[in-house]
């Protein structure tokens, strides 16, 4: 597979991690102090900012776009991920977050499920970017989702239908080589 420019579908996607690759420089990852959200106002609807912390709770949302919280049908901004998730969507959410924190990594990914199994709610994509005030520990990341379709079944029905997961796909590539590294993809 190639770039992950290139292999990012959506535009707007694309547009924020143009904008990540040249805000940061010849750092590794820009820092939360380089993105204001109201520079933005076209994608802050489809946007979020996660904090993350050094002890459980990991991951809180600090901000969080009007689309998700409608999608998700709440306000997600000042909640851990333990307070809104369960079950296997905490461990997706966990393992593609923590991708990004703790392994300092890029994600682009598709999901086909939303907050709880009750999911008739959308497929979405979701980019993932690290940012660093220190240049070493990853202590925000900046996200997009974006929804893409509408499914009327749930979690796991979605989760047992091979047809569904086959079209379920993470794309990562590290932070230190996101304008040029080959990406790696992760499929079900």
């Amino acid at each position: 597979m190639g770039d992950l420019m290139h292999t990012i579908a959506d535009p707007e996607h694309r547009a924020l991690f143009d904008w990540w690759l040249t805000v940061r420089g010849e750092r590794d990852m820009p820092s939360r102090a380089d993105f204001d959200p109201l520079d933005h106002p076209g994608w802050l609807p489809r946007l979020f900012l996660v904090e993350v912390g050094r002890r459980p709770p990991i991951f809180r949302y600090r901000l969080c776009g009007t689309e998700i919280d409608e999608q998700q049908g709440y306000s997600m901004t000042g909640h851990s991920f333990e307070e809104l998730f369960e079950g296997e969507l905490l461990r997706f959410t966990l393992e593609r977050f923590g991708d990004v924190a703790f392994k300092r990594r890029i994600s682009y990914h598709s999901t086909h499920f939303s907050n709880d199994n009750t999911a008739k709610r959308s497929r979405f994509t979701r980019l993932l970017l690290p940012l660093s005030g220190d240049g070493t520990r990853v202590d925000t990341i900046l996200g997009s989702r974006i929804q893409v379709s509408n499914f009327r079944r749930n979690f796991d029905q979605l989760d047992h239908d091979d047809r569904v997961r086959r079209r379920y796909e993470v794309a990562m590539v590290p932070a230190t080589e996101a304008a040029s590294g080959t990406v790696t993809v992760l499929g079900p």
